[in-house]
C-alpha cells in the first residue's frame, strides 16, 4: 500500500511540474531542466513600432509553493514611464521548477 501511495504522489508531482500553465500567443519549446526564452506577448503588432522607452515587470516563484510580484502590462509601463504601450513581449526563466521568473516587457512612449 505504501508503494502505491508513493507512486501516486510521484505521478501527481510529475504531472504538476510538466503541465504548462502558460498561455501566450507564442510559447517556445520547453526544456525539462532549464528554460530561458523571450517571445511576443502580442502577435497582432501594428508594424514595428516599439517606441523610445522600455519597461519591465516580473513575478517569481520558488518550488511552486510561494510566488510574488506584479507582472502586469500596467506595472511594466509604469516602471518605464510609458503612457502609450505600442508592443509587449515576455521572458520566461525556469530551473527544474525550483525557481521560476516571468517578466513582461513593454515598449512605448
Amino acid at each position: 500500500m505504501a508503494r502505491v501511495v508513493a507512486v501516486a504522489v510521484t505521478w501527481c508531482f510529475a504531472v504538476v511540474l510538466m503541465s504548462g500553465c502558460m498561455v501566450a500567443p507564442v510559447v517556445p519549446p520547453a526544456g525539462g531542466i532549464y528554460n530561458s526564452w523571450k517571445a511576443p506577448l502580442n502577435y497582432e503588432q501594428q508594424g514595428n513600432q516599439f517606441g523610445l522607452r522600455t519597461g519591465t515587470a516580473s513575478t517569481g516563484s520558488i518550488l511552486g509553493l510561494v510566488a510574488w510580484g506584479d507582472g502586469s502590462i500596467r506595472a511594466a509601463a509604469a516602471s518605464g514611464g510609458i503612457t502609450k504601450v505600442n508592443n509587449a513581449d515576455y521572458e520566461y526563466y525556469n530551473v527544474i521548477g525550483i525557481y521560476q521568473r516571468y517578466t513582461t516587457i513593454v515598449y512605448g512612449e
